[in-house]
Formats: structure tokens, sequence, C-alpha cells
């Protein structure tokens, strides 16, 4: 459907060969209110028709050279103007004339001499069925368009798509060039450009973006009626048409229960117009666009809502399933990067004392970012992390490339590409225990919406990871001896049973060491039991210190000791032994040498595995025997284990 205009009275064109004759008439339709045009031959009048087809055709039967039944014949078979009533206005009288007149297509037929009031009734009658037949016509394109829009944007729940397939069929349906759509951007207010087609250039970011409140594009947002320029190129010099001729621009808001999405701008050919008729079928198809991205958007909230309730079911899933920090850590780190669409992030960890606060896990994070870690107390240029911990609030950065106040932390950050950044306190009971940083690639608006989710999932994680830490101070106060920090009698057991299956199974050496501190107990009478316990602690130190990182340190009970060395054989066990006598003998134990029986040593038996001992306690067995014979044989001394020894008096 041409976006082309039409003249207020009806045009006819009168095909008549005797001059007098086709002035008579002329001069009689003028009278009465209609435009006339005026040709003398068939010829001429096909060659009118072809440059600009009038409203009705008045033609004569008889004329030189092409007669009118031809001339009707050829109207009729154009598709172009076969539309166009045809009123044969002639001599020839007989019915077969009338009859083959109209067969060939003639709407009417009428002989002279004529009745004036009858032609005129006629051409009246004729014109107002042709109105109405145009008009159903342009309904019918209208529905075709309408149905062919309904269909585009039925095919997808996506905005993207619907707007493309929206925009191609309405520059076919109406025979238009050029056309774009911009969608409201609901964080920042302006109108972003989403589908376009037709433009000669690349739209440039001034197209792409259009501020709130300037421009033809928000104009046609707060009005009713469809926007009407009279030349594109007053769009605000955005390259929407430029040169001569001037190009007619309509732009119609997208509308969905009265609320404005966005907005659909079509360009006219060269000196054409929108006619009444289009802007009201673009009204519509602005309603129609407006209801599908309506329902797009509420399947995509839908969606989304899916989504969080299942990420935040997942975390709940992961906090009862594990009390493994780590395992929490990666696990938020992962849904709450995917649900949403940050390219990297961080979960960074207040220290147990407060004052530093480190990366602890992450997702898809740069080095600078693992390596993160930052004193919470310094109040000197603070970072947007340690802001969002003292402050316990969001901080939230749309476009590091102009944000001025936490530039210096963030120029890693932007120098990786990142463009966006978010961090969020994670707080348990009224308390920082650290942040959740988010970074994005593209600027990026963070409603409130947004923030509220975020914080929903850092909740959910601090009290995840608090229960963590708590679980791991009750299992290590269940594991460990609480004066000297080693393991207790109960873990050592446990530990044991573990190394000794290990060993057996795959035929690998495990040597035990039972250590007593000699003359403890005359220490511990003369210098009080709080002083005991002080050279309990020092003892479990040295240990430590003498000790693998595979080795396991136990405190058996009371001042014995007890040290587990996997892959270790008797040679080598009895070579750390007498290292660990040594230490300890030479340890600047505090009141030792008031100790009346000398200085505080300790005695250990060493015992290692034997083929096919089926229970530990034969291992804790041999490892005691050999005890009892080194504090026998006069203390601060190792004793192998011997099978056939027996044991000893050794208290």
């Amino acid at each position: 459907m041409p976006a082309v205009t039409t003249g207020q009275r009806s045009t006819i064109l009168v095909v008549e060969d005797e001059e007098g004759i086709a002035r008579m008439i002329q001069v009689l339709l003028e009278a009465r209110g209609f435009a006339t045009l005026v040709t003398h031959s068939g010829d001429e009048a096909l060659d009118r028709q072809a440059v600009h087809p009038e409203d009705l055709v008045l033609l004569d039967v008889m004329m030189p050279g092409m007669d009118g039944y031809e001339v009707c014949r050829r109207l009729k078979a154009d598709l172009r103007w076969r539309h166009i009533p045809v009123m044969m206005l002639t001599a020839r009288d007989t019915v077969r004339d009338k009859v083959l007149g109209l067969e060939i297509g003639a709407d009417e037929y009428i002989t002279k001499p004529f009745n004036t009031e009858e032609l005129i009734a006629r051409i009246k009658v004729l014109l107002r069925i042709q109105g109405m037949s145009q008009a159903l016509v342009r309904r019918n394109r209208e529905l075709q368009a309408l149905n062919a829009v309904a269909l585009a944007v039925s095919r997808s729940l996506s905005p993207d798509e619907i707007l493309n397939g929206a925009l191609t069929c309405t520059l076919e349906t109406l025979g238009l060039p050029q056309g774009l759509v911009h969608l409201v951007e609901s964080r920042s207010g302006h109108l972003i450009l989403r589908a376009w087609r037709g433009l000669t250039t690349e739209p440039g970011e001034a197209l792409r973006r259009l501020s709130p409140g300037t421009g033809w594009a928000w104009r046609a947002l707060q009005q009713e009626d469809p926007l009407l320029l009279p030349d594109a190129a007053q769009g605000d010099g955005l390259g929407l048409a430029s040169g001569n001729p001037p190009r007619p621009l309509c732009a119609i808001a997208l509308r969905s229960h009265d609320r404005g999405l966005g907005v659909l701008t079509v360009v006219g050919r060269p000196e054409q117009q929108f006619l009444a008729e289009e802007t009201a079928l673009l009204a519509a198809i602005g309603r129609q666009v407006g209801m599908a991205l309506e329902n797009a958007d509420l399947y995509a909230d839908s969606r989304r809502k899916v989504q969080e309730f299942e990420a935040l079911y997942q975390l709940g899933r992961t906090m009862a399933s594990t009390f493994n920090l780590q395992d929490i850590l990666s696990r938020i780190s992962q849904m709450v990067s995917s649900l949403l669409h940050a390219q990297a992030m961080s979960l960074m960890l207040l220290s147990p004392d407060g004052r530093v606060l480190s990366t602890a896990a992450g997702y898809n994070l740069f080095d600078e970012a693992l390596e993160a870690t930052e004193a919470i107390r310094s109040r000197q240029g603070s970072s947007p992390s340690l802001i969002a911990v003292r402050e316990k609030r969001p901080v939230a950065i749309p476009d590091i490339a102009t944000d001025t106040v936490y530039a210096p932390w963030l120029q890693a950050a932007r120098e990786q590409g990142y463009a966006a950044f978010l961090a969020i306190p994670l707080i348990a009971q009224d308390r920082a225990l650290g942040c959740m940083n988010l970074y994005m690639t593209e600027r990026h608006e963070f409603d409130q919406d947004e923030i509220q989710l975020v914080s929903t999932f850092a909740s959910q994680a601090a009290i995840s990871i608090e229960n963590a830490r708590l679980f791991e101070e009750t299992r290590q106060l269940a594991i460990t001896d609480e004066l000297t920090g080693l393991a207790n009698h109960r873990h050592f057991y446990h530990q044991l049973a573990r190394e000794v299956r290990r060993a057996q199974r795959y035929k690998r050496p495990l040597t035990l060491l039972m250590l007593d501190l000699d003359y403890f107990k005359s220490f511990n009478d003369r210098f009080g039991h709080l002083a005991g316990d002080q050279v309990l602690r020092e003892v479990a130190e040295v240990l430590r210190r003498n000790a693998r990182d595979v080795d396991i340190l136990a405190r058996y009970g009371g001042e014995e000791f007890a040290i587990i060395l996997p892959e270790t054989d008797l040679d080598r066990a009895a070579l750390q032994a007498e290292r660990v006598r040594a230490a300890v003998a030479s340890h600047a134990f505090r009141g030792k040498d008031s100790n009346p029986q000398g200085d505080l040593t300790v005695s250990i038996g060493v015992a290692t595995l034997i083929p096919g001992m089926r229970k530990i306690e034969g291992l804790v067995h041999d490892a005691d025997q050999a005890l009892y014979r080194a504090k026998a044989g006069g203390r601060n001394r190792l004793e192998m284990s011997r099978p056939d020894a027996l044991p000893a008096d050794a208290t």
C-alpha cells in the first residue's frame, strides 16, 4: 500500500474523439464538482492512466484507431487499473453492443443521447461503489498486515526477535524503505535502538541511545497519536534520512496498558505523505507489538523468578549438603555468576580477627582479583569492597570508565575489559563476614531489584559461610585436644585406623611413636598444674616444629603423646624419634632448672606395622612396650619394638 495522497475531488478521465462533445461533457462534470481530464484517443487515454490513474473513465466506443472496447479490455486486464470504474458513453445502442461492452469489463453502459441527471447519478453510484470497494480492499490489506505482524510477533517470546519480525513485516506491507525501533531502558530511562532496516550507514551512538525527553522519538512516546514529520531529516540530524527530496517520517508509540514501552519509526519515499488510514494501521501495529512485548516481558519475568527460586533452592541444598567452606564458596560463585550474567565474580572474606579482607573464592577471576588482600581498618582511599564491608551496604559502579571515586582500585578490572562492578556485603547476625563482588563487561545500571536479588543471595551465602565456620570449629573441638591443639585421644585412634588400612592396602610402611614426658609428675607437684599445662603446650609446639606435614600428632593422654609416621620404616622412624628427643631435651622450658629430677625430657617407644597385624591395638601395644623399656632403661631415650620383649615396670 503506497504512501500517497489523493485529491479532495474525484477526477474523471473523458475519452472522446469529438471535441465538441468532449467539451460539453467536461463543462457538465465540472459544474457538478468533478475534476476532469480530456483525451481524444484510446492510446492517449492508456498513456495517461499509466502516468496518473484517475478515479473514473468515461469512455466513447467509436474512436479512430483503438476503439473503446479495446481500451476497456486493456484497462481491465491490467492489475494496476482494473479497479477503476469504466462507463461507456456511446451512440451504439443495440443490445449486442451493450452486452459486449459489459462482458469486456465496463461497469456501466449509457447510450447517446443521454439525460444529464441520469449520467451524473450513475457516475455518483459508480464512484460510491468504487469508494466502498477501495475501503474494503484497504481494510482487507490492513487486516492482512495486522495478521502478518501478529504472526511475526507470535513466533517468539524474545523481544529482539519480536521487534525484527514486526519491523520487517511492517515495511514490506506498507512498501516503506526504512524503519527502526527503540525500547525504553528501565534502568536509565534512555531509548535504546533494538532493531533497524534500510539505514544507509551503521547507526551511530547518538541514534542507538536517545537521552530522555529529547527528540522525535520521545515526542512520539509522550503523545497518543502518531507523530508525523514532513522531513525525516528533522529527526535531530541522526542520519535517518538526508539530502533531497525530503522524506516523510511517522513515529508510533509501542504501548501496552497505557505504558509506553518504545517507539516504532518508519520513513517514507521522497515526496510521499502518510495517509490517515496508514497512520491508523501503524498505530494498530504499535499496540499489537506493545502487547507482544508485554507478554515477552511477563514471560521473561516469570522465567527469571523461576531461575531465582531455583538458584535459592540450590543454594539451600548446598547449605544442607556440605559444611566444607571452600565447596560452599565455589558453588555460590558459580550460581550467582550464572544467574546475574556476571562475567566474573569474587568472594572476599574477613580474617578471624576482622583486620584483613582477602579473596577466598571466585569465578573467571583475573590474577589481581585472585590475589586481592586489603586491610579492613584502612581509612585512606578505601576500595568499594572495603566500603561495602565496613558500612554494610551495596556499592554499585555502573560505568568503571567514568567513575572517579574508586578509579585506583578498579584500574585492573578496567584493563581486563570490565565495565561495571557491584560489591554486596556478606552479613550474618548483623556482622559483616566479607563481600561478594560482581564484574560485567558492559556498562550496567544496577536497578533495585537486581541489588535486592544479589543481597538475598549474599545473605544466604553469609549464613552458609557462618554455618560452615561453626561446623569446622565444632569439628575441631571434637577432634582436638583443647590444651595442646593436637589431635585428641579419640581422633588419634580414628587417624591410626585409617593409616593402618591404607598401609595394608598399598603394602606401605607405617610406624608409630609413643612419647612420655619424664618426671612430669614431680614437676607438676612442685610448680602446679598451670605451669604443667604450659610445659605440655610447649612440648606440643616442639613436636610440630620437628614433624613432617604428613605426620599426625596427638596427645594420647596426660603427659603422653603419639606421632603417626606414614610411609616410614623402622630405621627412618628411629632417626626422626631421636631428632624429637633431642629437641625436647634442649628446649628451655620455664622452671626446668628447678626440677628436682633434672631436665624435662621424653622417653620414646617406636613400633612399626607388622604384616598380618589385624588390629591397631597391636601396634599401640608394641609401641607402649617399647616406651616402658625406654623409661625402665633410664629415660630420655628411645627403644625399638621387640615382639619378644617383656613389659618393664616404668612408673
